[in-house]
């Protein structure tokens, strides 16, 4: 018997979801930050970031429950876009690749593709939205 072509895509939407939400980069970023504040705010005032406290919460929360929600299946649409706003955010803060020179810039601008192509992916699930739930027989 043959299996339907829209299953396995199901299916790795499934992976798309827990490899964005999970690599655990969110996840790990969002618990680490909430475990480690006091680094997290010398971190956010080195970079200049306005209200460090208030941003450091934002952060950790849009990671968390973003990560969360996208590993779940619970909100994905709206964890997803979420989470590309914030990584577009972050990295253009975070990271200004435009202020440094040779070899750090070809390293920069190479985080900054791979953050976009994660972006993508993000969007991507904004626009196929949520699998229906995962049968396990």
């Amino acid at each position: 018997m043959t299996s339907h072509p829209l299953r396995s895509s199901i299916h790795l939407l499934y992976v798309a979801r827990l490899c964005l939400a999970a690599v655990f980069i969110f996840i790990y970023s969002g618990a680490t930050k909430l475990v480690g504040w006091r680094d997290a705010m010398g971190e956010f005032e080195a970079l200049g970031i306005p209200l460090p406290f208030l941003a450091i919460a934002a952060t950790v929360s849009v990671q968390l429950f973003g990560g969360l929600a996208l590993a779940t299946g619970r909100q994905v649409r709206i964890a997803a876009l979420a989470l590309a706003g914030f990584t577009i955010f972050a990295t253009l803060i975070g990271q200004p690749f435009w202020r440094v020179e040779g070899a750090d810039l070809q390293h920069q601008l190479t985080t900054k593709l791979e953050h976009l192509a994660i972006v993508g992916g993000f969007l991507a699930i904004v626009a196929y939205g949520e699998a229906p739930p995962l049968k396990v027989r």
